[in-house]
């Protein structure tokens, strides 16, 4: 098969990776993988005008005129290739093309049929990313889709009363993510994914630190992100845009991981952590429930309830033997996560498409 991935733009952001992430285990395979993205990045604000929207797209274009064809934050295998727009005429023929997000599935819409059978890689339910009429549509296109989660299963099957064609859980490559010997600290540390974006959560986080920290004074709050924010400065420890070898001594290193997420498709995070042999408290979003089993392998809470969160984290502050029980219990559930199985799905939803056993 030869697969074509559109991308909205190349910068690092977690569905970006995850698709680069499929593209190399693809082209391992022995598949011919192209990567398109357009010169200028789409848009995705809430107006067809605005002067946000105006700067992000002025940004990408500087940015994509000065870093050429290179990805210089992942060790991508695929190609990847620039172009004016994603049209017709930039795009090669191939057996399988594939839209990466809401904007880029209007565009593969538009696609010939010699650019290959359409598909929607569904990574969340972008309503907070534009105009919500406008994406709701792109779910309605007549697009073969793929999902990360049963979650977004549910409100493409549900909501839009579309068929999908198969939930790919990511997964974990445990040659990069893994802890040969778990210790925990005597000095318990917290560990969290800090973004600037709200529906990340992240203030919910530092609010239920900041309760545990009454109760257990001596915790300290690791953090890591694309970009440090004005909330993290009073925080002594950020890591921006860690190695991935650094990650894994984060994991490894820090005892309990906590995704305070609003909304997620299905956060790639947590499964890390869990590969790492660290505790995870979460909100009760997207996929967690596809790759963790509540109470035993993960402790939860509702999205939003800080109290919740900040109770969970201190119950195992309080039990260190239930602690190292929720960490070894996550690492053993989470080795099936493999890139392999995940790979393994999408191969054969493209096969089905294409009529190929």
């Amino acid at each position: 098969m030869k697969i074509t991935f559109i991308l909205p733009f190349k910068f690092l952001t977690g569905g970006v990776k995850i698709v680069f992430e499929f593209a190399n285990h693809l082209v391992d395979r022995g598949y011919e993988v192209l990567i398109f993205h357009p010169l200028i990045p789409f848009r995705f604000g809430d107006k067809l005008v605005s002067i946000s929207g105006n700067y992000w797209q002025l940004r990408g274009l500087l940015a994509n005129i000065k870093q050429g064809k290179k990805v210089n934050w992942f060790d991508l295998k695929a190609k990847i290739i620039r172009i004016p727009r994603i049209s017709n005429k930039f795009i090669e023929d191939a057996d399988i093309v594939v839209a990466t997000a809401w904007p880029t599935a209007y565009a593969v819409h538009k696609l010939t049929d010699k650019k290959g059978k359409k598909f929607y890689f569904i990574q969340g339910y972008e309503t907070w990313r534009g105009p919500i009429e406008t994406i709701n549509k792109s779910y309605q296109l007549p697009l073969n889709k793929i999902v990360v989660s049963n979650w977004l299963k549910k409100i493409i099957k549900h909501k839009f009363n579309q068929k999908v064609d198969a939930v790919v859980t990511y997964g974990v490559d445990f040659n990069k993510f893994y802890n040969e010997k778990k210790v925990l600290n005597d000095r318990k540390k917290i560990l969290m994914m800090y973004s600037p974006l709200e529906l990340k959560g992240s203030a919910d986080g530092l609010k239920a630190f900041e309760i545990a920290k009454k109760k257990h004074p001596e915790i300290e709050l690791v953090m890591f992100g694309v970009k440090r924010g004005p909330d993290v400065n009073k925080y002594g420890y950020f890591y921006q845009n860690p190695s991935i070898s650094k990650l894994r001594e984060l994991y490894s290193t820090s005892d309990i991981f906590i995704l305070p997420s609003w909304i997620e498709g299905c956060s790639i995070p947590p499964m890390e952590a869990m590969a790492c042999k660290c505790a995870v408290v979460a909100t009760e979003v997207g996929g967690i429930h596809d790759y963790a089993v509540k109470g035993k392998t993960v402790l939860v809470n509702k999205p939003k309830d800080v109290e919740k969160m900040a109770e969970n984290i201190i119950y195992l502050l309080d039990n260190p033997d239930e602690l190292m029980r929720l960490s070894i219990a996550g690492y053993n559930h989470i080795k099936q996560f493999t890139w392999e199985k995940a790979v393994n799905k999408l191969e054969r939803c493209f096969k089905n498409r294409l009529n190929i056993n």
